[in-house]
């Protein structure tokens, strides 16, 4: 295997700085499956037909790119929202009658949504079902391995939604997907026939882009508001899981039955930031440091 040759490392202009425990949450606590980290804290991970490696150093994000499969400033700086459109959102939140919130939202200091490629998220997604991140990652990596065009070093992009619809079982099998090979190779047969659906599904509202999503195989409720919360960007989406359950269950005294249910309440209590309130209950809940219900 060919050594990656990398550039200097340069500092990314951020408005609103990331705590280094926020950038750790952000590549590794679900949003995304493709980052890894070295001994020496280095995070280095695929984006697109891209590779990059950051270092938190001195409350700075750095970054550096394989000229091979070089990625832009500007790409980074979209990806980790570097304006800080969010944080602005985040003063929308009901913090201040809130305690939980408020404790979660100084937990993780700059924690953001990133700028998921659509694609990729819902592949992710669609291999999140009953399993927890560590496994995901390894489907994750497992398809792109088998089935992707190599980017350099170790890296291979994900694979389309062609090559996915005219995988073989033994090729997926390989991949340790189980029931969810189903669901990977059925919507990829589904979306190889619309090469624009990215555009056409970013189109819709996102109540209808969560109902169009939940038309694809295998992808429910809380994988569908997963890809339009990471993949669309749709910041009022509230995907609720069993993190999410417990959390809202402890911290807020709900007991409620329905997971439907702790959606509508954080929706409507969180209102049009309601995504980002729930990766910072999340992220809390996860670290065990969610205030609990008095």
């Amino acid at each position: 295997m060919t050594a990656l040759s990398w550039t200097e490392w340069r500092t990314l202009p951020l408005s609103h700085p990331i705590a280094e425990k926020s950038l750790a949450e952000q590549l590794d606590g679900g949003q995304s499956f493709r980052w890894e980290k070295d001994k020496d804290g280095i995070w280095t991970g695929p984006l697109g037909n891209s590779l990059v490696s950051l270092s938190h150093h001195q409350n700075h994000l750095q970054w550096r790119t394989c000229p091979s499969a070089a990625c832009t400033e500007e790409f980074l700086l979209s990806y980790f929202d570097a304006q800080g459109q969010q944080a602005k959102l985040i003063d929308r939140l009901p913090w201040r009658s809130d305690p939980v919130l408020d404790r979660a939202l100084k937990n993780f200091p700059g924690l953001r949504i990133l700028k998921h490629d659509p694609h990729e998220t819902l592949i992710g997604f669609l291999c999140s079902s009953n399993k927890r991140i560590l496994q995901i990652r390894k489907m994750v990596a497992s398809l792109a391995n088998q089935l992707g065009e190599p980017i350099g070093g170790s890296f291979h992009q994900l694979p389309t939604w062609t090559v996915l619809a005219r995988a073989t079982d033994a090729e997926l099998k390989a991949c340790a997907l189980g029931y969810r090979a189903n669901f990977i190779r059925n919507t990829a047969r589904v979306l190889e026939s619309q090469p624009q659906w990215v555009e056409e599904f970013q189109k819709l509202s996102t109540p209808d882009l969560i109902g169009k999503l939940q038309t694809l195989p295998g992808v429910g409720p809380k994988v569908a508001a997963c890809v339009a919360l990471f993949g669309f960007q749709r910041l009022e989406s509230f995907p609720v899981d069993t993190w999410i359950v417990q959390a809202l269950s402890s911290a807020y005294g709900l007991n409620y039955k329905r997971p439907a249910d702790f959606e509508t309440f954080g929706r409507i209590h969180f209102g049009s930031a309601a995504g980002l309130a729930q990766q910072y209950l999340f992220a809390s809940a996860r670290a065990g440091q969610l205030l609990p219900s008095a």
